[in-house]
């Protein structure tokens, strides 16, 4: 068989962004889903919308308010909805922006795709496996000081179970404060107990194979950076798939590391 050496394959640069856009796509279908070459493009399949920057900074402002009256707070629900639609709509390949009202009146936002750069997202966030595609994900805000409840979260779970079996994958809480019983950035320590809305989470993935993860405060502002969410999201995936019991990290950071310290000053 007669393999042409590297240097002397005839690669040709694209011309305009939209066959850059082409050449990406193509080089990640071919990519296996961990390989350090997938990852250094994981960047394109998250493109934030110019205008989050600004809902993010009001975000700031909210809570900043040490007692942010009743106007205030139903503001910053309105406001964390946007923020949440407009993270869905940075995704590459999204073909559909919907609401979703629910038997109980509570608004959540799904977006879905069906073109080959959506099959990518699907693929990186683990919504292929086992031959089964889940094409559609679904959104909640929740911009209270308190944490996502048990019942909170097992109303999501009754959704993705009962609504939109078919169709929903991934459940995804925008939060200010998170879920009950789920690590902190703030903790010293691995959460070792499972208990509240962090058990109601591994008990449903356990059983449906679906996956529900929680973005906080931190989170939220770090959704100004190219591929901050699709980062977020695998790596919110993986902590459940691990329970590892510890924060995810900062998209700033180039990997997520769980070392004994006397290990890690080798990476």
């Amino acid at each position: 068989m007669n393999i042409s050496h590297p240097q002397n394959m005839n690669i040709s640069h694209p011309q305009n962004s939209r066959e850059a856009f082409k050449m990406i796509t193509l080089a990640l279908s071919f990519l296996k889903r961990d390989s350090p070459e997938s990852n250094e493009l994981i960047n394109f399949l998250y493109t934030p919308d110019p205008r989050i920057s600004d809902h993010l900074n009001q975000l700031r402002d909210f809570l900043r308010i040490k007692r942010p009256t009743k106007a205030q707070s139903q503001k910053a629900g309105y406001l964390l909805e946007r923020i949440l639609l407009l993270a869905f709509k940075g995704l590459t390949g999204h073909s559909e922006l919907k609401n979703y009202q629910s038997a109980s009146h509570q608004i959540d936002q799904l977006v879905s795709g069906d073109n080959t750069e959506w099959d990518l997202i699907l693929d990186r966030l683990y919504l292929k496996e086992n031959n089964q595609t889940y094409r559609t994900i679904l959104g909640e805000a929740k911009a209270t000081n308190s944490s996502v409840s048990v019942s909170q979260f097992a109303r999501l779970c009754s959704i993705m179970t009962l609504e939109l079996y078919k169709s929903v994958g991934l459940g995804v809480f925008f939060t200010i404060n998170g879920a009950a019983g789920f690590p902190k950035r703030s903790q010293k320590s691995r959460t070792s107990c499972i208990r509240h809305a962090r058990l109601c989470q591994v008990l449903f993935n356990a059983r449906s194979g679906k996956k529900i993860v929680v973005l906080d405060k931190d989170d939220i502002f770090d959704l100004d950076k190219n591929g901050s969410l699709i980062t977020i999201l695998i790596r919110k995936i993986k902590e459940l798939e691990e329970n590892s019991g510890l924060p995810t990290v900062s998209v700033v950071e180039p990997m997520d590391i769980d070392l004994p310290n006397y290990l890690k000053d080798l990476i």
